[in-house]
């Protein structure tokens, strides 16, 4: 079963996203609400490590065929 590309719109949604997730986890922490900002800047980190990871499997398939 051939490998496929991960859509570079999805990619770019999970970027706008986990952006819009950090912006809010700075307005959190600067609220004095720290339990969603550490869960809001987390997320963050999550959705960007996705975003990059992606890059690299796209890279990957197009580079094995």
């Amino acid at each position: 079963m051939p490998k496929v590309k991960i859509n570079p719109f999805i990619l770019l949604a999970l970027t706008f996203t986990s952006i819009t997730w950090a912006l809010y986890a700075y307005r959190s922490y600067s609220n004095q609400e720290i339990a969603y900002g550490i869960i809001f800047t987390s997320l963050s980190i999550i959705f960007i490590s996705l975003v990059i990871w992606g890059f690299v499997r796209n890279k990957k398939v197009d580079s094995t065929g």
